[in-house]
């Protein structure tokens, strides 16, 4: 399937995405390298302020528990569930930067297209649409770089994960732990998301292999 890029504005965009694939930079790095930063930045804040609010709420509800040998327990199990999460996360990411399976946001090869190129490409690679001609390099490209972000996000999730449940060992207060069950759920539904991608991404590569 050829499809001719008519727009002035769309033809930037690709040509700004072949750039990433081939790994040179971009006009828009800088801009959407803030962007994230900006994001990163709000999301850190509303963490925080509903840890505190959280902790206000339910601080009068954590603290009845006797102190028993349970207490020593408990505590050591939330220490190493802990500590493996920081292991997990640091080595992690960590290998993931160093092999070069970590990719930002903004040198994602797909970043420089609107919305619905993203889309496009997404369906491109899943199979759901024919394969563009005019830009099957970017599509390859940005099959192949999700597989390998895909590998070193894996870590992170595992980390998060740990965290969750060392946060609900660490505590003795219901909503607490849902809140973490909850975080866990959402985590696990990511990974299995992840996995789906890097599946359906060999896949189309394997089927449409370049030479």
């Amino acid at each position: 399937m050829t499809s001719p890029t008519t727009d002035p504005a769309g033809a930037e965009r690709w040509a700004a995405a072949a750039r990433l694939a081939d790994g040179q930079s971009d006009d828009g790095l800088r801009r959407r390298r803030t962007r994230v930063f900006v994001w990163v930045g709000a999301l850190v804040l509303v963490s925080w302020a509903v840890g505190v609010v959280l902790a206000l709420v339910l601080a009068p509800t954590t603290g009845s528990s006797d102190a028993s040998g349970g207490d020593g327990v408990q505590l050591l199990v939330q220490l190493l569930l802990l500590l493996l999460g920081l292991v997990v996360g640091t080595v992690g990411f960590v290998w993931a930067f160093r092999s070069g399976h970590y990719v930002t946001r903004w040198r994602s090869v797909s970043s420089p297209l609107s919305r619905a190129e993203q889309r496009s490409v997404r369906r491109q690679i899943a199979g759901k649409e024919p394969i563009d001609d005019e830009h099957a390099d970017i599509v390859f490209a940005v099959a192949v770089q999700n597989r390998r972000a895909t590998l070193g996000i894996l870590p992170v999730v595992g980390a998060v994960m740990l965290f969750a449940a060392s946060t609900a060992v660490s505590t003795d207060s219901l909503p607490i732990k849902l809140v973490e069950l909850v975080a866990s759920l959402v985590a696990v539904l990511g990974l299995v998301q992840l996995l789906v991608q890097y599946r359906r991404a060999g896949r189309f590569l394997s089927e449409h292999a370049l030479s």
